[in-house]
């Protein structure tokens, strides 16, 4: 029986097609101000790796912009955001319930924070309506506990953001979901085989900039679906400790990035004699981004390999990638109790 997990990882393309249809570019601006304008980018779990990768995107457009996850911002006094007035908060909860990322914005409102906008699958929620800027891609909602096509349907959004703010063309977004389809039809196979390897015990995800984020999602993924030990770091800080836990019983997976091929081929060629197997995902790597598609506009891309090698590890260890172990969809917390 095919799990919910595989029907919406492979529906993404589809999914990618309806969100980038629904989009309305000219909304987009406006919530960032002017140049004095700061951007704070806040989630939870998978949101907050997300929010990695929306402010590193938001930062190569320009933007002066920086994440933090939404229980570090309810848990610090005004410090945490120097000009709330000068400030937008960009929140992102594929529930639009998530306790701690409902706490964050009403903390910023308290502040007296200039704007919220909120990336969501659920427009019609409690956190919706306490946003100024709404954008939803209510088609990726799932049923799944892990997310899947939520996250990169999310992260789709907040490429278009990013591109509209460094004045780019959005109509290569429509190149997504063919690009999509063939990865996820190419990638199957070898993220299968790779999963299938008993002997690897650990995998170690590379990223750089906006990949990092990405990356940190692959390790969750993983972790969640399949309990594989793994671990995400920014592709030049592996060299700094990390590489002394290279062997034959670890694999590292780089998202290789055009702007910065160089100095992360450079890394892999480093721990490519400590005997671990070694995957790319790049725009001329053994999964293919297609060259035609920009840093901006790729970074979800990235991602579907990554989905697929966690659902084929749960499969290989009999687990069910629609059930991970000790959690659910939605965190909810007794808010009182988390405010006193």
């Amino acid at each position: 029986m095919t799990s919910h997990t595989e029907t919406e990882i492979l529906s993404q393309p589809d999914v990618w097609r309806q969100t980038i249809e629904a989009l309305d570019p000219m909304g987009f601006i406006a919530p960032f101000g002017d140049e004095s304008t700061d951007v704070l980018v806040t989630g939870c779990g998978s949101t907050h790796y997300l929010a990695m990768s929306a402010a590193a995107l938001l930062r190569e457009a320009g933007v002066r912009a920086w994440a933090l996850p939404a229980s570090e911002l309810i848990a610090q006094a005004s410090p945490s955001i120097p000009s709330p007035e000068h400030t937008t908060l960009l929140a992102i909860s594929r529930s639009g319930t998530t306790t701690e990322t409902v706490m964050a914005v009403e903390h910023f409102r308290r502040l007296g924070g200039r704007t919220v906008a909120l990336i969501t699958c659920y427009p019609d929620t409690p956190l919706a309506a306490e946003a100024d800027v709404v954008w939803a891609a209510p088609a990726a909602a799932e049923e799944s506990v892990a997310q899947t096509r939520s996250f990169s349907s999310m992260l789709v959004i907040v490429s278009a953001v990013a591109g509209a703010l460094r004045g780019a063309d959005l109509s290569v977004l429509h190149r997504l979901p063919d690009a999509a389809e063939q990865i996820l039809a190419t990638s199957r196979a070898p993220m299968a085989a790779l999963a299938g390897e008993t002997a690897l015990e650990t995998f170690f995800f590379l990223g750089s900039g906006a990949l990092y984020g990405v990356a940190a999602e692959g390790m969750l993924k993983l972790k969640e679906m399949s309990l594989t030990g793994s671990e995400a770091y920014h592709a030049l800080e592996f060299r700094h400790g990390p590489m002394s836990m290279c062997d034959d019983s670890t694999a590292v997976i780089a998202l290789v990035s055009p702007e910065r091929a160089d100095l992360e081929e450079a890394v892999l060629s480093d721990i490519a004699p400590f005997g671990s197997q070694i995957v790319t995902i790049g725009h001329e790597r053994l999964h293919l981004i297609p060259p035609d598609i920009p840093g901006w506009a790729a970074p979800a891309l990235y991602l579907l390999p990554l989905q697929l090698l966690a659902l084929e590890r749960a499969i290989d260890r009999n687990l069910d990638p629609d059930q991970p172990r000790h959690l659910t969809a939605v965190i909810h917390l007794d808010a009182s109790a988390e405010a006193s």
